[in-house]
């Protein structure tokens, strides 16, 4: 079902879904990989990120195609990214929040390389997951969980390559962001935070959240997640360290498998008779 079938757009803004489906269609219709991309939720999330405005919106998203088909996101695979994950620094994490959205977790003090290009890559191939479970189960965006425990100048990002992980998020994975919550962030990150802010806009500043120790913190994150999943050293009943570097690695495995098939059957609608 769409989203003007839920009833969720006035019949002006599907007006608009179908003028950006429209101006897009050329580059779009031949292209399997951007085909697979450009389903009417991600028109939609374009159209928001500029309130609106079809002409803003189509520019958006024609910069998005043209870095899709440059950095092909969707080809990312496992075995591409692999040694960045070994530590468990970075991972979609088996339960959703309270609101049925995806959780990529992040714990900086676990960064075990020094490349920035492959940790993009490495973050990058973990928004495409996360973005596609959004998109199947209908809620569309996700939550960032950033553990900050151990969080020091040895571990942290440099703020370039913060910068530019920001950029890549507003430009190219517009209305995706639900949440992000800060668990234990020190004062290092604060002045980090201060540097950062101003690249981010105003709209997503709100969706950051800051859990601090202390007596409430408990009570914030029970709101957001369901803690009896969680681990116990962000404040949930779950024992074990949840990654496992061979679990991970099969459930992974199993993603890119799923991603392989869905675009050799979108190959095969645009080499034969057009669009199903």
């Amino acid at each position: 079902m769409t989203l003007a079938e839920h009833g969720e757009l006035t019949p002006e803004q599907v007006e608009l879904v179908a003028k950006l489906k429209a101006d897009v269609a050329p580059i779009v219709e031949n292209n399997a990989a951007l085909k697979l991309f450009c389903n009417e939720h991600t028109y939609v999330r374009y159209l928001r990120a500029r309130s609106w405005n079809l002409q803003k919106a189509a520019k958006m998203l024609h910069a998005t195609l043209e870095w899709r088909m440059e950095y092909k996101p969707h080809l990312i695979r496992w075995e591409d990214v692999k040694e960045e994950s070994v530590t468990g620094k970075q991972m979609v994490y088996p339960s959703l929040d309270k609101r049925g959205r995806p959780i990529v977790l992040m714990r900086p003090r676990l960064e075990n390389t020094k490349s920035s290009e492959r940790q993009i890559k490495f973050l990058i191939y973990h928004l495409e997951i996360a973005s596609r479970m959004a998109d199947q189960s209908g809620v569309g965006k996700m939550t960032w969980l950033l553990d900050f425990e151990g969080y020091s100048l040895a571990n942290a990002p440099p703020l370039r390559v913060s910068i530019h992980c920001n950029h890549i998020l507003q430009n190219h994975y517009p209305e995706r962001l639900g949440m992000a919550v800060c668990f234990h962030s020190p004062y290092l990150f604060s002045m980090t935070w201060k540097a950062v802010r101003p690249f981010i806009d105003p709209v997503t500043q709100q969706k950051i959240n800051f859990v601090d120790k202390g007596p409430k913190e408990k009570e914030e994150m029970e709101e957001k997640f369901h803690m009896d999943t969680m681990e116990a050293c962000i404040g949930g009943g779950s024992p074990d360290y949840t990654f496992k570097l061979d679990e991970y690695a099969a459930r992974m495995t199993a993603y890119d498998k799923e991603v392989a098939a869905e675009l050799e059957a979108m190959e095969a609608v645009v080499a034969g008779s057009g669009a199903p």
